[in-house]
């Protein structure tokens, strides 16, 4: 094997391993995410209504996120970051990974309160069928991280049939390790 054959065999096993590591920090915010939301929902059981559903994309990112961030002493460097994976980072994923990973490991019932995932249309199918107006759909973006690995921000975005929305982007910081949630910047509703 040539040196540039072990070069790219290196950078190849770096970059997967980068990859694995980015999705479980996912996994790790959307838990964060999943656990602050779902605290107060009930189990789903056969008969029982739903009041929270899961958006099953990832949101992309927009400028909400650089309007919200503009008065927090946020590292310069970040900012940048947050205008260069706004514009970039737009290709469509989902959180079926994240969720898989979560579920092996959740002890809070997380999985019979989120059911299954819902796209929008069938959201809608639902909410319809049960004509009710006290349900609501979690879409969660994809965080964005700093690239030196301390600070992440994730929109959250309440979506009901009846108009009355809501949303906020969560600043979490990484403490000991943890991920914990630092600030809800940007608070709305209509």
């Amino acid at each position: 094997m040539n040196s540039f054959t072990k070069l790219l065999l290196l950078l190849s096993i770096f970059n997967f391993q980068n990859v694995l590591s980015q999705e479980n920090q996912n996994a790790t915010i959307l838990k964060i995410v999943l656990k602050k939301y779902y605290k107060s929902e009930k189990i789903v059981y056969k008969g029982r209504s739903q009041l929270l559903y899961f958006y099953c994309d990832k949101a992309n990112n927009n400028e909400e996120l650089i309007e919200a961030t503009k008065n927090k002493e946020l590292p310069k460097e970040f900012l940048n970051e947050i205008k260069n994976k706004i514009a970039t980072d737009v290709k469509i994923e989902d959180w079926s990974v994240e969720l898989n990973e979560i579920y092996a490991t959740d002890s809070n019932n997380l999985k019979q309160k989120i059911n299954d995932c819902k796209t929008l249309e069938k959201y809608h199918i639902v909410s319809k069928k049960l004509n009710l107006n006290n349900q609501r759909l979690l879409i969660v973006s994809k965080p964005l991280f700093y690239s030196k690995g301390t600070i992440a921000l994730v929109k959250i975005t309440f979506y009901r049939n009846i108009e009355h929305n809501n949303g906020v982007i969560l600043l979490l910081e990484k403490v000991n390790n943890e991920w914990v949630i630092k600030d809800e910047l940007n608070s709305w509703s209509t």
